[in-house]
């Protein structure tokens, strides 16, 4: 084997189920391509299954005869290849960029490949190292931006590895002539419109003419800033389990959260909304987080949309909400819609019965449903009254929300339970005096999931 090949070979994991190759048919892919074959040839008996991943962009005329290219070579080395075309989100270009756009629809392509056990391998190199950490600094990144592309990382059910990282383009390209392999030029790479193309053509050619060890050097600050966004996960999370009550993990008190440093305030903001699904923001929302949400009246409700979600403050606390639970909150069709079930033996033997609005599963001391009983799920309409089991008296509903710290913008989502008639069950908060079942014994309570439809027994 090639030093190359045996470099590749030392850092690939040989416990895999599948080493799937990423392969565009550009030079970069189709060296990585040659030098797994070489592994395999070298060690056939510890290699794992080897396929190889094409994504069809259709950005260029020349996209179909790649995906031929692509799918020959794989053919002549044996591997079998997945071979998918996909579209571009116009939506995310006109946010992101094509060139993000595009990557979008291939990584969503390789997440949903690969199993758990396989390993996903791109054939990013050095250069791209130095290019994607260039460009995030000039986008003003901070620690976790400046860390460029992970070596390694999590993909859908398995892992991502960049076994090239750590090679230069120059090596590649002698490696591709040495072994005259045949590859395709994407005509796109030369549009020095694209930030990317502009800092490969003239910005990456002064600096290695100026500082010959520029790509060890990028490398190197890369790795420590990895480091660095490790430590400060650890941190976050941390300081995420001294703030937050366990049951109520999509909001923080804001008093907490201002007890803390700006900076170490920024971090846990960062990392806590990265945890439920939305992206890190840029130290300009940052700013914004403090001064309009967190800096607003005591008893101000403000909001600030970001990326994936939305931050609304309310009762002394920080929540997030998904863009899927905003559309809810805007939805009022259901609001005034009314869902009634007669309970029946058959349901009674059920663990789980699904509603529109969630499911009833059952738990210790919850309500206690009879066959024949009129179950009725509704939202508020005002004027409610109840009295929570174990109290003295009956409150108005309104009065009870504000009790329990309920969110004004979810107190008309909270499905209300009642049994012939009778307020019996406020959403997953409480039953209501008279509505429980015996001590220890098994009755229903609210939460969202799937269940048994009841779509059908609710006609019989």
């Amino acid at each position: 084997m090639t030093p190359l090949a045996q470099r590749l070979q030392a850092g690939l994991p040989q416990q895999a189920n599948c080493w799937w190759l990423a392969v565009s048919g550009g030079l970069d892919s189709m060296c990585l391509l040659h030098l797994v074959k070489q592994v395999q040839q070298n060690s056939p008996s510890s290699c794992p299954d080897i396929c190889v991943v094409h994504v069809h962009h259709g950005l260029q005329a020349q996209a179909d005869d790649w995906r031929l290219l692509v799918e020959q070579k794989a053919r002549d080395y044996g591997f079998a290849c997945h071979s998918e075309s996909v579209q571009i989100d116009p939506q995310v270009q006109r946010q992101q960029g094509l060139e993000a756009a595009a990557r979008n629809a291939r990584y969503q392509v390789f997440e949903n490949l690969i199993a758990s056990g396989d390993v996903l391998l791109l054939a990013q190199h050095a250069d791209d190292q130095a290019e994607t950490l260039l460009l995030r600094l000039l986008r003003g990144a901070g620690v976790a931006g400046l860390g460029a592309m992970p070596k390694q990382r999590a993909l859908g059910a398995g892992q991502l590895l960049r076994p090239l990282l750590a090679e230069s383009r120059q090596q590649l390209e002698a490696y591709a002539q040495q072994h005259e392999l045949q590859w395709v030029d994407d005509p796109s790479n030369l549009d020095e419109h694209y930030r990317r193309n502009f800092l490969r053509h003239k910005v990456m050619p002064l600096l290695k003419q100026r500082w010959p060890g520029v790509l060890q050097r990028m490398q190197t600050t890369s790795a420590v800033m990895q480091e660095s966004q490790a430590l400060l996960q650890e941190v976050a999370a941390q300081d995420f389990e001294l703030l937050a009550a366990a049951e109520q993990k999509k909001s923080l008190p804001v008093q907490g959260l201002l007890s803390l440093s700006v900076a170490r305030r920024h971090n846990l903001l960062r990392w806590w909304l990265q945890e439920l699904g939305d992206l890190a923001p840029d130290y300009e929302a940052m700013l914004q987080i403090d001064d309009q949400v967190l800096g607003a009246v005591a008893d101000g409700q403000p909001e600030l949309y970001l990326a994936h979600g939305l931050l609304r403050r309310s009762q002394g606390r920080l929540y997030w909400l998904s863009a899927s639970e905003r559309q809810q909150l805007k939805s009022t069709d259901s609001e005034s819609e009314s869902e009634v079930i007669v309970w029946s033996a058959e349901l009674v033997q059920k663990a789980s019965v699904c509603l529109n609005q969630g499911c009833l599963q059952q738990a210790a001391n919850g309500l206690r449903l009879q066959p024949d009983d009129q179950l009725r799920i509704s939202f508020r309409q005002g004027g409610e009254r109840c009295q929570p089991q174990g109290r003295q008296h009956s409150q108005s509903l309104k009065k009870l929300l504000q009790e329990y710290q309920v969110p004004a913008w979810q107190r008309s989502r909270l499905p209300l339970f009642w049994v012939n008639g009778e307020l019996a069950m406020v959403g997953d908060l409480w039953v209501c005096e008279g509505f429980a079942v015996e001590p220890e014994s098994l009755g229903w309570a609210w939460s969202a999931g799937a269940g048994l439809d009841t779509s059908e027994l609710a006609q019989k």
